[in-house]
């Protein structure tokens, strides 16, 4: 069942949200899809005016990426695939243009998320590490965890960065901020829930299909993507 709470009236909502605030969760970053990172930074530079810096790999994921900061503790990540080799062609592929695949929930305690997720009756991976290294050399390391629900596709996932790894909104190039996140759901009930009770005010309104579009401010205008 997902996210009940909402049947149990807006006093045990309340509650859900100020337990969100109280370890910290907010939109922590957006990723744009695409099947070549040189082409997507490309895109990125002369839609926006902001330069991406390319962030490095993920082993064993055949993705690397590339960032620019939105400030406030937010950033956009490009994600395109490495072409490493033995690992399977990433879902990236598909992309010829910067498109929104994907978004994540930054969080100061994780564990206690997941114990928010569960009163709200969520189904939640368990608590994955994960880590890659910058061009520069230095080491990032976080934890994730997802909602496990299909009704819950679109869902952003949690990310808690490890101590002393530099968030990428401090450390890479800035000059655009986060206007709007709006989601398009079939079925929306579930995503609304979801996101209400992580105390997350994005928007999700009925469409044939699933999609998410994400707006900036940047130097050279609003941008949607």
């Amino acid at each position: 069942m997902t996210a009940v709470l909402l049947l149990g009236g807006a006093t045990r909502l309340d509650a859900q949200v100020n337990r969100a605030r109280d370890i910290g969760i907010d939109i922590d970053h957006l990723i744009l899809g695409v099947n070549d990172l040189e082409r997507g930074m490309q895109e990125f530079a002369k839609r926006t005016g902001v330069t991406p810096m390319k962030g490095g790999v993920h082993p064993g994921r055949g993705s690397q990426n590339a960032l620019a900061s939105l400030g406030n503790g937010q950033y956009i990540e490009i994600l395109a695939p490495s072409n490493e080799p033995g690992v399977p062609a990433n879902p990236m592929t598909a992309f010829k243009t910067l498109t929104p695949v994907g978004w994540a929930l930054h969080t100061t305690d994780l564990t206690r998320a997941m114990a928010l997720l569960r009163d709200a009756e969520v189904a939640m991976s368990a608590i994955e590490s994960g880590a890659r290294a910058r061009p520069d050399g230095v080491r990032l390391s976080w934890q994730t965890a997802a909602p496990t629900e299909v009704a819950l596709a679109a869902a952003p996932f949690f990310i808690m960065w490890g101590a002393g790894s530099p968030h990428p909104s401090t450390q890479s190039p800035a000059g655009c901020s986060l206007s709007s996140v709006a989601m398009t759901e079939p079925e929306p009930a579930p995503l609304t829930a979801f996101l209400a009770s992580a105390g997350v005010a994005v928007v999700v309104t009925r469409g044939a299909a699933r999609g998410m579009s994400v707006t900036l401010n940047c130097p050279a205008g609003v941008v949607s993507f």
